[in-house]
């Protein structure tokens, strides 16, 4: 047996331990990890990515999406690294071959990292269409598309022009056979005033609407969210609602809440959270390259559900253990299974 697949039991068997509570019936169907290249340092020799693998093609599993934000002109900036530790292309493209052999359907978000911004809608259109080409060529066609990841937030775009976002959005995915998710605002103070400009600057009507709860997880509180779902406009009622972030913090801006603080907000986010969208995806599965997330003042947040090492915190069986569907233990093998289903995949 390989060194691997060796590690991978052994993470099963801790796994499996943890997840021996009952599953929550929550919709956590998703993960929005950007790090999938890294994890354990390289994807392929990773037990994590490994089991994320087994367990997307189970009959009864529930994971089904992987979720990226891409910096807006990743295609057509200049780059000079390979691979996942190039820049924002690289990155993007590393990420796309390894969600592909996880067996999960991408889905995208636009943003800026660096503080350059689509001039006109046009420049936004054409970067658009090439990230959506080049899924497409490396066999991960993108399917639900978040024109700007939180435009009231981190995205930092005033309404209009985050609708006008999404009008540029709309033709181009019909096209390419993808959904928009409108809105995607984080229910920070001032959301319902956001969504109701944005709204009026819209000229379609998404039949998919997106939000990042984080208000809603910290209260244990479904007002924002309800709130969200009524403002909406008449022509939405029956659309689909995606939380494209959820997270259990065992930090918060810079303050160790610890284990037992996230388990219990874990509980709340695969339950009642959870519950009250179509699709949930968690934020956060494990940092990259071995190392712990970081956590120190200044708005740093952790809510990785996997320490360095493939370590399970208590959070992790508490929202993936409803994922694997039904009684299944968490992770590791099932009676009759062979133990080297676990060893190395082939990936980016």
């Amino acid at each position: 047996m390989t060194r691997t697949a060796v590690a991978a039991l052994a993470l099963g068997t801790t796994l499996a331990l943890l997840a021996a509570q009952p599953a929550l019936a929550g919709t956590v169907d998703g993960i929005s990890d950007q790090s999938v290249p890294a994890w354990d340092g390289a994807f392929a020799a990773s037990p994590l990515a490994a089991w994320i693998a087994e367990l997307a093609q189970r009959p009864s599993r529930r994971l089904r999406f992987a979720r990226y934000v891409v910096q807006w002109d990743a295609m057509i900036e200049p780059s000079a690294l390979p691979g996942p530790a190039g820049d924002y292309r690289e990155r993007f493209e590393a990420w796309l071959l390894d969600v592909r052999a996880l067996g999960l359907q991408p889905v995208l978000a636009l943003t800026s990292y660096n503080g350059r911004r689509p001039a006109t809608s046009g420049e936004y259109a054409t970067a658009l269409a090439a990230l959506l080409a080049r899924a497409r060529a490396l066999g991960a066609p993108i399917v639900d598309l978040e024109p700007w990841n939180e435009p009231n937030n981190q995205g930092a775009e005033p309404a209009r022009v985050a609708a006008e976002q999404a009008d540029q959005a709309e033709p181009i995915c019909v096209s390419a056979i993808c959904t928009v998710i409108a809105a995607d605002i984080a229910d920070e103070p001032g959301m319902l005033a956001y969504e109701r400009q944005y709204e009026r600057a819209l000229t379609f009507a998404p039949v998919a609407w997106g939000m990042h709860p984080y208000r809603a997880i910290a209260a244990r509180s479904l007002v924002s969210v309800a709130a969200f779902e009524a403002a909406l406009p008449a022509e939405a009622r029956g659309a689909t609602l995606w939380a494209t972030e959820v997270g259990a913090f065992d930090c918060r801006d810079g303050r160790e809440l610890g284990a037992a603080a996230q388990a219990s907000e874990a509980e709340y986010v695969a339950g009642p959270l959870a519950q009250a969208f179509a699709h949930a995806l968690y934020y956060g599965v494990e940092f990259a390259d071995g190392l712990s997330a970081p956590c120190a003042p200044g708005g740093q947040s952790d809510s990785e559900l996997f320490a360095p090492g493939d370590r399970p915190r208590p959070a992790a069986a508490i929202v993936l253990s409803a994922s694997a569907g039904g009684g299944w233990p968490l992770i590791g093998p099932q009676p009759g299974d062979d133990a080297l289903a676990f060893a190395p995949l082939a990936g980016g």
